[in-house]
């Protein structure tokens, strides 16, 4: 980060850093990063789509409407892109597929997961990886708590996983 910006955040009181946290936020919203409550899934989805439509390598992503059930974006030519962000080894919860050993077909919601792993300290993107509908079936892992399946970034998701960026930065 800018050492001027941490010079002027060590020269703050508590309040005022408080104060600043949240003029931030708020720079960010009005930038249309984030959009919601979930800073750190926005902050991923927002990194995607600027990722991906400044690349001639991947489609261009449009984002969803807030509220759209099972996918975030959608490519020109119609697939759907789950984006789920972490800053940990797993990921959020994928709502509205069948729970472990129902007997129905279960629908497709989406042709690709997209999956951010972010800095935890500055939230700041380290490797994204996309995978298809069928690899994320392969992998999914079932959340009794959250009653909803996620994925974890183990050594072998990654492996078959598409690394899509990696930063070249060892820490931030």
């Amino acid at each position: 980060m800018n050492e001027k910006v941490l010079e002027i955040y060590s020269e703050l009181n508590d309040l005022e850093m408080i104060e600043a946290c949240g003029e931030a936020l708020c720079e960010l919203k009005n930038r249309r990063i984030i959009k919601t409550k979930n800073t750190v899934g926005d902050i991923g989805e927002w990194f995607v789509m600027q990722f991906y439509n400044e690349d001639l390598k991947f489609p261009n992503l449009q984002g969803m409407p807030i509220g759209t059930k099972y996918f975030d974006a959608r490519s020109e030519d119609g697939k759907r892109y789950a984006i789920k962000t972490t800053t940990t080894k797993a990921t959020g919860v994928f709502h509205g597929l069948n729970e472990p050993n129902c007997e129905l077909p279960e629908e497709q919601r989406f042709e690709y997961v997209v999956i951010v792993v972010l800095h935890s300290d500055c939230l700041l993107p380290q490797e994204v990886y996309e995978i298809s509908w069928d690899d994320f079936l392969a992998h999914r892992k079932w959340s009794n708590s959250k009653k909803a399946w996620n994925l974890t970034l183990n050594r072998q998701l990654k492996k078959e996983a598409k690394l899509v960026f990696k930063t070249n930065a060892q820490t931030v």
